[in-house]
Order: structure tokens, then sequence, then C-alpha cells
């Protein structure tokens, strides 16, 4: 069962209303959800004083306190045992999903040059995919022995290779660069290119960066998500903690940063364009 808790502070009260406030007794509601197989227990803590005590909650909460489902707004003091869950699996699935259907609907992925951004060789399975559509393909990783055997496998099957390398400046000619977990530090790529990642770079560069990923939830999983979680991070919890990972399927309906968004049909469009510059 995944465990979710929402804090509650409600809003201030004036005079003998707020005083009545701050005698009142924080309350604490328990409501189990299901929906396709997957049971989702929402703790939801009241607390009228402004002061969360987790010492109300700990029993509740059990042992899910390492890796509940909650706010990102939502802190935890040190040494408490509390943990908002993470996990960048799906996303990077989100990311390589989004970057793979971009591919397949290009008139032209012979002419695409795809970069993939991998330090610790993560996805080295992504590179196979890849290679089904492209020719032109630049993997960058310093774990070069997972990747070595997906091009092994591929030159056997289909008769395409990579370029396999630790050097960053390699991406520099590329139009379309994956990288699957989070980019931590700069990137030589070209001002016009196309970065699809897991989060916010830790580094400044170049390139239209694109982060953040929206979804169709399939029917169902709505009616239990707690309305202050995203879907993506709320699929990410039953990718990861519930095994349904039929949900790494999905390709997202639009990527997004701080300031845009695209479609599979826009980037689509945008990279054809500058492949044939």
């Amino acid at each position: 069962m995944i465990t979710a808790l929402t804090i509650d502070v409600p809003k201030n009260s004036e005079g003998i209303r707020k005083l009545l406030d701050i005698l009142r007794h924080d309350r604490v509601d328990v409501e189990v959800k299901r929906a396709r197989g997957v049971s989702i227990k929402h703790v939801t803590y009241t607390s009228y004083s402004g002061k969360v005590r987790l010492t109300k909650i700990d029993k509740i909460i059990g042992a899910q306190r390492n890796h509940l489902l909650c706010s990102e707004n939502l802190k935890f003091p040190e040494n408490s045992g509390y943990k908002r869950f993470f996990s960048p699996e799906f996303t990077s699935r989100l990311c390589t999903n989004m970057a793979l259907s971009v591919i397949k609907t290009s008139n032209c992925p012979e002419n695409l040059k795809v970069g993939i951004y991998d330090p610790d060789g993560k996805t080295p399975d992504f590179l196979f995919c890849v290679l089904n559509y492209c020719s032109d393909v630049t993997v960058v990783t310093q774990n070069t022995e997972p990747y070595y055997c997906e091009m092994r496998r591929a030159m056997d099957e289909l008769g395409a290779s990579a370029v396999i390398t630790s050097q960053i400046q390699d991406l520099d000619d590329c139009k379309l660069i994956v990288a699957p977990y989070k980019i931590k530090e700069s990137l030589p790529v070209r001002g016009d290119a196309v970065v699809l990642t897991n989060g916010c770079p830790n580094a400044q560069m170049g390139g239209l960066i694109y982060y953040k990923y929206y979804l169709r939830m399939p029917n169902g999983f709505d009616l239990i998500k707690p309305k202050e979680l995203d879907e993506e991070y709320f699929c990410s919890a039953l990718y990861t903690l519930a095994s349904q990972y039929e949900l790494g399927s999905i390709v997202p309906t639009v990527c997004r940063n701080f300031s845009s968004s695209q479609t599979v049909k826009s980037l689509c469009a945008y990279v054809e364009s500058i492949s044939r510059d």
C-alpha cells in the first residue's frame, strides 16, 4: 500500500475564533482508496494551531515514513525519519519515450543527428531503440561497456552502429540530445539544439531544454490521486512503489521548461527544420 500525507493548516482566524482554534485539538483523517489493483492510504493532518506534531501520525504512517507521497512544499525536520518520496526512474522513461516518439514521427529520421548523454550508463537499451531509425547517433557516457553491448546487438540485428565516447564535446553538433537523468554539468550543445532531460539541469547551458512532462493518466488513477500532487509525480510513485510498469510506456502529451511547451508534433517539426540547415 502507498501512503500519501496532506498537511492542512486552515487560514488564520481573528478574535475569539482564533483563540478557539488554538485550543482545538489537531485532527487526523485517514482514507483508503483503491483503483486498478492499487491501494493508497491518504492521511490528512489538519493543524489548527499552525504547528505540525509528527508524533500524532507516527503509528498511522508506520514504515512508510521514509517514502511518503506529499507536496514538494512540505519540509520535514532533519532526523525525523520522514522523507518525501522521489525517484527519477519514471521521468526517465517519459523523457526517452517522448524522444523516441519525435524520432518515429520524423519524415527523415535517418537525417537526425542524435546525442545520448548518460554518464552512468543507466539506459543502454535506449540506444538500440534509436538505432532502429537513426544512423547518426553519438553516446556520451563514462560507463561504456553496457552501451558497447547494445551496439554489438544493433550491429548483429540491424546492421547499425553508433559513436560511443566519454568526451562531452562530441555532442556539439547534435540536433536532438536526450539525457534520461538530470544533467549535472554544462554541456557544449548548439544554441538551436533540442535537449530532452529529467529535471532542470544543475548548470547553465545552451540549447532548448525541456525537463517537465505532462501526461494523461489511465482511467481510475485520477480518482485516488491527492489533489495537490501532479500526474507525473503520482505516476512515478505508482510505477516505482506499486509496480505499475505499464505506465512506463506512456508518451507525454507535452514537455515544458520554465517558459514554453512543446508537443511531439511541434518538436518533430522544429528538429526537422534545423536538421535541414
